[in-house]
This record gives structure tokens, C-alpha cells and sequence, in this order.
């Protein structure tokens, strides 16, 4: 009786460490991701850190004279759940980074309440996953270099309204 319960204090203390660990990689993965690099390449690159497989690169459609620039990533995963939650803290801190608040999906500046990227996250079906189960992440980011002109930056502001951005 004693080595049972020996036994399940042990596997319970490993699991405990597991999951802090898991999480204070989390956050040190999002602190490694510069200001200058994008949310979409940051995404990227914590999705093939989440993933033991490798996924496919999917293209990132670029429309420079509305100024922003779109992706969208499948990938499977046997832990839907906790995939989003890891994804919602990890954009989170790199919207915080950035300077913004995220608020229904959009990262603002604190300071002037411009839009900076959109993202949803959610659980997706997918056949050749498999357990059938993935998750889906939709992006939709402010272009780099916008700034640089301010007819491109009011249009920017014009079509993330239309993508429902309130100021």
C-alpha cells in the first residue's frame, strides 16, 4: 500500500514539473521573439516549436496597397485545448511587447489605438491528421513598413473596420 502511494506522489510531482516548465518555456519562447521579426513569422516558428512533426510553410498573401498582409496555418495536434490556450498566452506577450492590448482578437498601441494584427485561433477537423484532430490559426497583420506612407496607413485603418476593427 505505501509503495502505491510512494509511487503516485512520484508521478504526480513529475507531472506538476512538466506542465510549470511547459509554461515558463512559453513565455521565454515569446520573450526570444524580437520586435522586428512579424506576428506571422513568430507564429510560425511557435508552431513548429508546439509540433513534433514539421509542418508545411503556407504562404503569407501579401497586399501591399491596402497594407496589411494575411496567413492562415493548420496544424494537428493531439491536444486541441491546450494548444490554444499556449497560442492565446503566447500572442498575448507578444502583443504586450509590441505595446499593444489585445481586445476580440485585435492587438491595438495602447497609446493611439491603431490596429496592429487580428488573430483567431480555433479547432479545426482535419482528414489526414491522425487523430483528425488540429488547430487553425488566422492572422491578419499591418504591414511592416506602413508607416512610411500615410495614404497606405489610412487604408489599412479603412480595411481592418471592414475586417471588423472598432477604434
Amino acid at each position: 500500500m505505501m509503495r502505491n502511494l510512494t509511487w503516485k506522489y512520484i508521478v504526480n510531482i513529475g507531472l506538476l514539473f512538466t506542465a510549470f516548465f511547459s509554461m515558463c518555456a512559453q513565455v521565454s519562447y515569446a520573450n526570444n521573439i524580437t520586435s522586428t521579426s512579424t506576428v506571422i513569422s513568430a507564429t510560425q516558428a511557435f508552431i513548429n516549436h508546439q509540433t513534433k512533426v514539421q509542418q508545411p510553410q503556407q504562404n503569407i498573401v501579401y497586399h501591399p496597397t491596402l497594407g496589411y498582409m494575411e496567413y492562415q496555418q493548420i496544424w494537428c495536434n493531439d491536444t486541441q485545448q491546450q494548444s490554444i490556450n499556449n497560442y492565446q498566452r503566447f500572442i498575448t506577450d507578444i502583443c504586450i511587447k509590441r505595446g499593444g492590448d489585445l481586445t476580440n482578437h485585435w492587438c491595438t498601441t495602447s497609446k493611439t489605438q491603431q490596429p496592429l494584427f487580428y488573430t483567431v485561433i480555433s479547432d479545426y477537423e482535419a482528414n489526414n491528421c491522425a487523430t483528425n484532430q488540429a488547430t487553425i490559426v488566422q492572422i491578419i497583420e499591418v504591414l511592416p513598413m506602413l508607416n512610411k506612407n500615410p495614404n497606405i496607413a489610412k487604408t489599412w485603418l479603412q480595411t481592418a473596420q471592414r475586417f471588423g476593427f472598432n477604434e
